[in-house]
C-alpha cells in the first residue's frame, strides 16, 4: 500500500534523537541527562485526547487536534529495535548430524545459532500520522499540513523537535515541512477502512492489452521480413515477445501502485460529523422505545432540527475528544426521557 491511499496521507517519519554532546538540551539540571530523557518527558506532558467530562472541562486538549486534517498521529521513542532472540535449527537436520558426526567435514548438532540483529547509534523519534490528502499538491499535501500545524501548536513542536538532531535551524512552518520531509519514509502497509464496497478502480483492460501485444508482434514480423528476410524471424519475433512481456509487466505495476480514490465522506469534518450524528441517534433510539408512534414522529423531527446531520460545520463532535455516553449531559431535545450523567 502506498504513502497517499484513499484519500489520505499516512505519513512515517524517523527523526534522529541528539545524543550527549550533540547539542545543549540538557538544561540547568546537568549535561549529562541524555536529550532522549528529555524528549519522553515532553512527550509524557502532551495532553491525549479527552476521555472523560473532567478532562474535557480540564481544558487541556491536544495540540494535534487543533489541525482540521488530522485524524491520527502518534509518537514514540526507540532506543533499539526489538532482538528476537537465536535463530532455532531444524531438529530432523540435528538428529542426522548426530549420526553422521563421525563423518569429516560433518559439525556437530546446534540447538540454535546466533543471528544478527541491527543496533542503532542513536535513539530516533517515530512520527506516525493519518492526514487529509491534498492530491492536487505536489507531495500530497504534507507542506500545507505540516504549515498549518506549525500554527496551531508551534510552542508544543518546538518543545519536542529541539531534541532532535537538525532541528536547529527550523524556525517557521515551511522549514518544519521541509525538515519533516527530509525524515519520511515510505509507508508500505497503511490502513484505511472506510471504504464500505467496492472502489471505482480503473483497472488493465487484458483484451486491450492483449491485442495491442498482437498488433506489435505483426508489426514487428512484417517488418523484419520485409528488411531481413524471413528466417530472421526466427530471433526476431522471441526477442519482440519478451520487450512485450517486459512492457506488459512495467505498465501493470504502474497501474497497480496508483492510490484508491478518496471514499465517500471520509474527510475528517465528515468522521467528526458522523460520530456525532451516530451517538446522538442511539440516545434517539432508546428514548423513543417509550413512546407512541406519533410522540416519536415528533421526536425524530426534533432529533434531525437538533443535529442537523446534513451540516458538517456545525453541531458536531469536536477534534481531539473521545466521547461516550455522557453525551446525555447536553441539553436534551430528543423526547421526553431525561436522563443523568453517568
Amino acid at each position: 500500500m502506498p504513502t497517499r491511499d484513499g484519500g489520505h496521507l499516512f505519513l512515517t517519519c524517523l527523526i534522529p534523537v541528539k545524543r550527549v554532546g550533540e547539542g545543549a538540551s540538557a538544561g540547568a539540571e546537568g549535561e549529562g541527562v541524555p536529550p532522549s530523557h528529555r524528549l519522553r518527558e515532553e512527550l509524557a506532558l502532551l495532553p491525549v485526547a479527552q476521555q472523560s467530562p473532567k478532562t474535557e472541562a480540564a481544558g487541556q486538549e491536544s495540540p494535534f487536534a487543533r489541525c482540521q486534517r488530522t485524524h491520527f498521529l502518534r509518537l514514540l521513542v526507540v532506543d533499539q529495535p526489538m532482538f528476537n532472540g537465536r535463530q532455532q535449527t531444524d531438529p530432523v537436520v540435528n538428529a542426522l548430524k548426530s549420526l553422521l558426526s563421525f563423518l569429516p567435514g560433518i559439525a556437530p548438532r546446534e540447538i540454535s545459532v546466533p543471528e544478527t540483529h541491527d543496533v542503532l547509534g542513536r535513539p530516533w523519534l517515530v512520527l506516525a500520522a493519518d492526514i487529509d490528502a491534498r492530491d492536487h499538491e505536489a507531495d500530497g499535501g504534507l507542506a500545507s499540513w505540516a504549515e498549518g500545524l506549525w500554527r496551531t501548536s508551534r510552542a508544543e513542536l518546538e518543545a519536542i523537535f529541539r531534541h532532535c538532531f537538525g532541528f536547529e535551524g527550523v524556525a517557521d512552518g515551511p522549514g518544519f515541512a521541509r525538515y519533516l520531509a527530509r525524515c519520511q519514509l515510505e509507508t508500505t502497509m497503511s490502513f484505511n477502512d472506510y471504504w464500505e464496497g467496492r472502489p471505482p478502480l480503473t483497472g488493465v483492460n487484458l483484451l486491450t492489452l492483449g491485442l495491442g501485444a498482437l498488433a506489435l508482434l505483426l508489426g514487428v514480423g512484417v517488418l523484419v521480413a520485409e528488411a531481413l528476410g524471413p528466417l530472421h524471424l526466427l530471433w526476431a519475433l522471441p526477442v519482440a515477445l519478451g520487450l512485450v512481456a517486459l512492457g506488459a509487466i512495467l505498465w501493470i505495476d504502474r497501474v497497480g501502485a496508483r492510490p484508491f480514490p478518496p471514499a465517500p465522506d471520509s474527510d475528517l469534518p465528515s468522521i467528526l460529523k458522523a460520530l456525532y450524528v451516530q451517538q446522538w441517534f442511539a440516545l434517539f433510539v432508546e428514548q423513543a422505545q417509550l413512546m407512541r408512534p406519533a410522540e416519536r414522529f415528533d421526536a425524530f423531527g426534533r432529533f434531525l432540527a437538533t443535529v442537523k446531520p446534513h451540516a458538517l460545520a456545525a453541531p458536531t463532535q469536536k477534534p481531539g475528544v473521545v466521547r461516550s455516553d455522557w453525551i446525555y449531559q447536553e441539553p436534551p431535545a430528543l423526547g421526553q426521557v431525561v436522563r443523568a450523567p453517568r
